[in-house]
């Protein structure tokens, strides 16, 4: 049965839709991983307004696709370059160590693509190049760092801590194991290196000391070599490396019961969805403390209604760090509880952003020593932390503060500690309250034992 001219047609056309469709499937690199991507983009509504999106672009030098070829970065290229000519010229092994590091990446050219949440322009050619210049920059930067070089141009005061804020921004990443496929040629090709019995340092514990010494942070545990596989790129190392969960996180407390003649517990009771800010509860009679027991900015404590919090500086490197890590948490697993449960820095950024609403919290915390202020003033300080909250997911009924939510809410709400704060802020906040206080206490103590005695002569006249 032959068809008409106008279902030939249609055929016809839905054979073209196939054919470009699959046209664009082909162009698809296929995932690496099941668990999906681990370079990603910042959502647009996230970066929306020109303060926070700054905290997401690097301003001296791109590392990866995803900002490559910008104008303002452009300065940087030739250092880059330069850079790969060290990394490279090395008592005449340039020949070989290209050749080597070309080839390597030529194998991890698919499985480095597929670490993008957007495609990478350019062919293959054009994007082994990218990843052969930046990862060799970012390698020479660690390994001049680790043999005692300098370079004059990161002497400039403020190019270094540039260059730290770059090199832990969400997008300005390529993969980790590209990296070590590169420090592993430049081992295997290096005249100077050190006998088997005293093996290279691993590119990670590099790392790792590195960025201790300049951030002044102490690293939680260095990744060994099988752990160093599960690596995504230098924000996920430094997120493992000093993002660190507390020893001792806030005990879940259960409430017992007596069901049918045995013992239960109940579970407890649902928690807050957000907490008062610090003038409010110190107003409820909570009172503030930095903790000194510890060097982790997360391990936050309640306990006899005093909120224990490790100290922590603000300044704009601090900002672009703290939202970038935010951001790769909530980035990273998915929507799962497990994984919610283990953004950490989110939890903490979450509650800051509650306690400090407006400056007198600044204010209150500072006086409390728990804050360091490097900002110009305290509404600067305030909205430090209101643009760290933007949006931060957390899951409220299983987040590691999730107990100093019930805790803080159940203690503000008992009267007797709210009725002795305002007692103390009315009557005893200075020396002259005070003073006042003790004469007006004098006086009414007087007025009452004249008026005690004065009823009882009158009582005992009368009877007399």
């Amino acid at each position: 049965m032959r068809r008409s001219p106008a279902a030939a047609a249609v055929a016809k056309q839905e054979d073209t839709v196939c054919v470009n469709i699959g046209r664009i499937l082909e162009q698809l690199s296929r995932p690496a991983r099941l668990d999906g991507y681990s370079i990603y983009r910042v959502p647009a509504n996230v970066r929306s307004s020109t303060d926070n999106k700054k905290h997401y672009e690097p301003r001296l030098v791109s590392v990866g696709p995803y900002h490559r070829n910008k104008e303002h970065l452009r300065a940087m290229e030739d250092r880059k370059r330069l850079y790969l000519l060290r990394f490279l010229d090395d008592g005449g092994r340039r020949h070989g160590l290209l050749q080597d590091c070309a080839a390597r990446l030529r194998e991890l050219q698919a499985r480095a693509r597929a670490c993008y949440f957007e495609s990478p322009d350019g062919d293959g050619d054009e994007f082994v190049e990218m990843l052969l210049l930046d990862g060799c920059f970012v390698l020479q930067l660690f390994i001049q760092w680790f043999s005692g070089g300098t370079d004059p141009v990161f002497a400039v005061a403020w190019n270094l801590p540039l260059l730290h804020t770059d090199l832990l921004m969400l997008e300005n990443q390529i993969p980790y194991f590209v990296l070590l496929a590169l420090y592993d040629a430049y081992s295997l090709h290096d005249p100077d290196s050190p006998p088997p019995a005293r093996p290279k340092p691993s590119l990670t514990s590099i790392i790792t000391a590195y960025f201790s010494e300049k951030v002044g942070l102490q690293p939680a545990a260095t990744a060994s070599a099988q752990q160093e596989d599960a690596i995504d790129h230098l924000l996920h190392l430094y997120h493992c490396t000093f993002v660190k969960p507390p020893d001792h996180p806030p005990a879940r407390r259960h409430r017992h019961c007596h069901c049918h003649g045995g013992r239960g517990t109940l579970p407890p009771p649902p928690t807050p969805r957000t907490i008062r800010c610090a003038k409010e509860l110190a107003m409820h009679g909570v009172k503030f403390a930095r903790k000194t027991r510890t060097n982790n900015v997360l391990d936050v404590t309640f306990g006899g209604g005093v909120l224990e919090i490790p100290r922590v500086a603000i300044e704009d490197s601090t900002c672009t760090r703290y939202m970038n890590l935010v951001a790769f948490e909530q980035c990273r697993g998915g929507g799962d509880a497990a994984a919610a449960a283990q953004r950490h820095l989110t939890s903490y950024v979450v509650l800051m952003d509650y306690l400090i609403n407006t400056a007198e919290d600044v204010v209150i915390l500072d006086r409390a020593d728990v804050m360091e202020n490097k900002l110009a003033n305290e509404e600067a300080a305030a909205m430090f932390f209101n643009q760290l909250r933007v949006c931060s997911y957390i899951n409220y009924d299983d987040h590691y503060l999730a107990p100093v939510y019930r805790d803080v809410d159940a203690f503000c709400r008992r009267k007797w500690p709210k009725y002795k704060a305002k007692f103390r802020r009315d009557y005893l906040n200075s020396p002259w309250a005070i003073v006042g206080l003790c004469f007006a206490t004098t006086f009414a103590v007087i007025t009452l034992f004249n008026t005690i005695v004065t009823i009882l002569r009158t009582f005992f006249h009368v009877l007399h």
